[in-house]
């Protein structure tokens, strides 16, 4: 290796990106070291297999052969390829004579056609001269410094007047973009003085001539000059400049061809042109192909059997069955073609479902740097890029980028203010998708005047937030010196700061988002969590439909429009496969069917996780039901094999016709995990039938065959405060001292139920109110034995006679007690005799106060306090009476008393009695 070499700078700004010049190695020196310092008798046998040569076998596809191969690397993930369909051979050694043929000869191989359909050539046009000037080319930004090949085109002749050549050229298909050349169609020419152009009318097509006024005149010439200045310099573009076009007189304005659309109808095949103009000057088109290519020849209709032929792979695009896959039988009346297809249920739109389940939140820059309470210009900072020296370290966050990208799930962008209104569904249908030199689109011309906001994620926040507390004196110090670009080390660290650049690095690099991939803000992606949601609920929807047998074989007859064939697509075809345009626009959690996506099965379906924009790329990334070979991960975002970029014309979007409604029924209450595992339960139930699964926490309704027992209280829990609302719609609030009870719902039941039951309409309503019979329901229904033998069993432990009443809020900490007592004193539930139904509810009661406090029987119908019997005095307290009554106060407790905690899970509850002042109190704080 050279230790002395030239570093080519051209064009390049820093040390490293500059381009060693090396010379070509010495073979001589190279063979006497490897002679000397690995000899064969050093190498393995199979070091020295490798390094002869071999026999040179060939591969073609071969549909007779139904061998299975291995994978070579079976730990990446991939089975065997069964059947492979493919055979080999060995290549005769007379057709690889070392004559020469394994070095390189600078000659066209005999027989070699020129031009040839679809490769360049500069021959096309006529060169008058080749010079190697300096011009200071820019075709990468910056100019060169070394000279540069410089093609001199011929002059133009004399031509007739801009109104006479214009009958001669509009409408006509002429060949620019020299030296790759392509049709374009010319709609437009323009002189210095005039411009004619194509103005479509009622079924024709006329000409229009418009003079220039004295601006436009003078702009046009502005243009014609910088036209010519880009041809010969260069405007920073890979493929311009290093041409002299002369003097320009006349430029074109054409269409370029887009590709060739084929009628569903007939088969018949069309040229289709864009609709973004392209600028040319007239020198530099042709009036006929060079070398015609047969891919752009428009061709006639095609009968059913051509376009069909028998044991043909087909996609169904409408109908019940659409989206499925088929084989063709044979052609029935020349007009259907009779498929044997692979039927699957109507498709559940999951994916739009989880779509909309599974959102980021987003704020405003200023909302979050209020938040954080920093100054928005640090914001702004800390998640782009920080330079810092010595070592150029990059200390930001890099959650977004001047150049327009962010991290999914992080940060976006948001246009505040655009002062054209432009429908979001045109970019799908109306971009051009081929550009040739001159073509200029809408949002080249020049800014718009939008404001751009950026927002960010709770997410994002937490993230800046932990870095704050991690590194304050980073951030304290670019408080102190917000509008540097570059920083040193020492400036904001002080002495040794340098130390602290790879400490911060290192901590850069361990986080999440450091491994996420960028993406354009144009793009719209969902979240990592909801693209393993739509991976997960792809499995199960998988497994379920392969439990019930599908898909299953069943016979129809359908139209050739409504059939899609395999590889029926070339690369220079444009599809449509839906019939209004506008139904066929991408939606994150679209269901797909892949038509002719490269690398990807036909006929395979997936759902689409992000959409790129139309205007620049018209393609969408989608994750795949099951493994393909050509798939990959997304950068991380799905599992390896799965995922795949792909142009959105080459898939068809399948969704049943009320997609909307099936998705508002899809769509639970609530977020997070619940609401997906409850998607992913409507695909198949049995999916998150496992112990401890989440479950969305809605509410239910109470069953109209009976009647709602009271729930007891949970042990161990405060009860609510006395103006708080219950959390459940249908349950009774009340609160502390006596508050006014909440009225039951009336209850909906079958019309045989007369009593306390809603009629159907038109039905004459008798009885009394349903209020009223539900709750006479409630007193006097036996159903309540259960809570009764408890109070009498608890009774008759404690040898209580009479207890005083409980407040209505205190019901939760009784009952709590009452049942630590009962564990305490070591009581088992032995079934106790029902009790006759007492005749007065005095406040004496123990049975009913303790019966109250349970929740078991409320006071019949309502009754005042003021209208029961007077109490009789109570016989002397016992302890147990004492005890009982200690548990049933109300009041706040004695402030040395602290609350009662509940154990941990597995450890003996301690006992009841009121602990020692300050025990288990935290310390007082110093």
């Amino acid at each position: 290796y050279p230790t002395q070499f030239v570093v080519d700078m051209n064009g390049k700004k820093n040390p490293w990106e500059g381009v060693n010049l090396l010379p070509f190695i010495n073979v001589e020196d190279l063979k006497s070291a490897i002679a000397k310092q690995c000899p064969d008798d050093k190498l393995t046998a199979l070091e020295r297999t490798r390094n002869r040569f071999g026999t040179a076998l060939a591969f073609r596809y071969d549909a007779s052969s139904t061998d299975k191969v291995e994978c070579p690397v079976p730990n990446i993930g991939l089975g065997a390829i069964d059947p492979c369909f493919s055979s080999y051979s060995p290549v005769e050694e007379e057709e690889l004579e070392l004559s020469g043929r394994l070095s390189f000869e600078p000659k066209l191989i005999a027989g070699t056609k020129i031009p040839f359909p679809g490769f360049p050539s500069l021959n096309v046009l006529p060169i008058t001269s080749v010079d190697f000037v300096s011009i200071g080319l820019n075709c990468f930004g910056t100019p060169s410094k070394y000279a540069t090949c410089v093609l001199s085109l011929a002059q133009m002749p004399e031509l007739p007047p801009l109104a006479q050549l214009a009958q001669t050229v509009l409408g006509r298909s002429l060949f620019v973009n020299w030296p790759m050349m392509h049709e374009g169609r010319v709609v437009a020419m323009s002189d210095e003085t005039h411009e004619v152009r194509l103005v479509k009318g009622k079924g024709v097509q006329t000409q229009r001539l418009t003079e220039h006024s004295e601006l436009s005149a003078e702009q046009w010439q502005t243009e014609t000059e910088a036209m010519q200045q880009m041809y010969h310099t260069g405007d920073g573009s890979p493929g311009s400049g290093g041409v002299n076009v002369g003097k320009i007189k006349i430029r074109l304005k054409l269409l370029p061809l887009q590709g060739m659309k084929t009628n569903p109808a007939n088969g018949s095949t069309k040229k289709v042109f864009g609709r973004e103009e392209a600028d040319v000057p007239l020198q530099l088109a042709l009036w006929q192909a060079p070398a015609p290519d047969p891919r752009f020849q428009e061709r006639g209709p095609l009968g059913l059997a051509d376009r069909f032929p028998v044991d043909s792979n087909v996609i169904l695009l409408k109908g019940k069955y659409g989206g499925c896959k088929g084989e063709v039988v044979g052609i029935l009346d020349k007009k259907l073609v009779g498929v044997k297809v692979q039927a699957m249920p109507v498709e559940i739109p999951f994916g739009l479902a989880l779509a909309r389940t599974v959102q980021e939140s987003y704020i405003s820059s200023n909302d979050a740097a209020r938040i954080l309470k920093i100054h928005p210009g640090l914001l702004g900072k800390i998640t782009g890029r920080i330079s810092f020296d010595p070592g150029r370290y990059d200390l930001g966050l890099n959650l977004k980028s001047p150049d327009g990208l962010c991290v999914i799930g992080y940060t976006r962008q948001k246009v505040t203010t655009a002062p054209k209104k432009k429908n979001k569904d045109d970019a799908w249908l109306a971009g051009d998708s081929l550009r040739v030199i001159g073509s200029k689109r809408e949002d080249e011309e020049g800014g718009n005047g939008e404001r751009i906001i950026w927002e960010y994620t709770p997410k994002a926040i937490r993230l800046i937030e932990a870095y704050r507390t991690t590194f304050p004196q980073l951030f304290a110090g670019l408080s102190k010196f917000p509008h540097e670009k570059k920083y040193d080390a020492n400036q904001i660290f002080g002495p040794n700061g340098t130390a602290w650049l790879p400490v911060i690095r290192d901590w850069l690099n361990k986080l999440d988002s450091a491994k996420l991939p960028r993406s354009p803000v144009s793009t719209q992606s969902m979240s990592h969590e909801a693209v393993a949601a739509v991976q997960k609920a792809a499995d199960v929807r998988t497994l379920a439909l392969k439990k019930r047998g599908y898909p299953k074989d069943i016979f129809i007859k359908v139209p050739g429009t409504a059939l899609y064939r395999e590889a029926s697509t070339a690369a220079t075809d444009i599809m449509v496969t839906t019939l209004d345009p506008k139904e066929g626009i991408p939606q994150l959690g679209d269901r797909i069917v892949n038509l002719a996506a490269d690398g990807i099965p036909f006929g395979l379906r997936g759902t689409v996780v992000a959409i790129h924009e139309a205007g620049s790329t018209g393609c969408v990334e989608v994750v795949m039901d099951a493994e393909f070979m050509g798939g990959n991960s997304l950068q991380g975002m799905c599992s390896k094999f799965r995922g795949k970029l792909c142009p959105w014309s080459r898939l068809l979007k399948v969704a049943p016709e009320d997609s909307k409604k099936v998705v508002d029924k899809l769509v639970p209450r609530g977020s997070g995990q619940a609401a997906v595992d409850k998607i992913i339960s409507s695909i198949d139930p049995a999916a998150n039938a496992q112990p401890g699964s989440a479950q969305p926490a809605t509410a239910v309704s109470r069953s109209a065959s009976a009647p709602p027992k009271p729930q007891k209280p949970a042990a161990n829990k405060t009860p609510p405060k006395a103006k708080q609302r219950s959390q459940t719609p249908n349950s009774a609030s009340s609160s502390r001292g006596g508050g006014k009870q909440a009225g039951w719902r009336e209850a909906k039941g079958p019309v045989e139920n007369k009593t306390g039951f809603k009629w159907k309409k038109g039905e004459r309503r008798a009885g009394k109110n349903g209020l009223a019979q539900w709750r006479n329901y409630v007193q006097t229904n036996a159903a309540k034995k259960e809570q009764q033998n408890a109070a009498l069993q608890l009774k008759a432990v404690l040898g209580v006679n009479t207890a005083p009443p409980p407040k209505a809020a205190s019901q939760a900490t009784q009952a709590s007690s009452t049942n630590q007592l009962k564990a305490v004193l070591g009581v088992n539930a032995v079934p106790a005799p029902a009790p006759p139904q007492p005749t007065s509810t005095g406040p004496n009661d123990a049975v009913n106060s303790l019966k109250s406090v349970l929740g078991v029987t409320p006071l019949s119908n309502g009754a005042p306090a003021a209208a029961m019997a007077p109490a009789s005095p109570p016989p002397p307290a016992s302890a147990a009476d004492k005890l009982l009554a200690m548990m049933s106060q109300t009041g706040p407790p004695p402030p040395p008393n602290p609350p009662f905690i509940p154990p941990p899970q597995g450890v003996v509850p301690p006992m009841p009695f009121p602990p020692p002042p300050g025990a288990g109190m935290p310390p007082p704080p110093p």
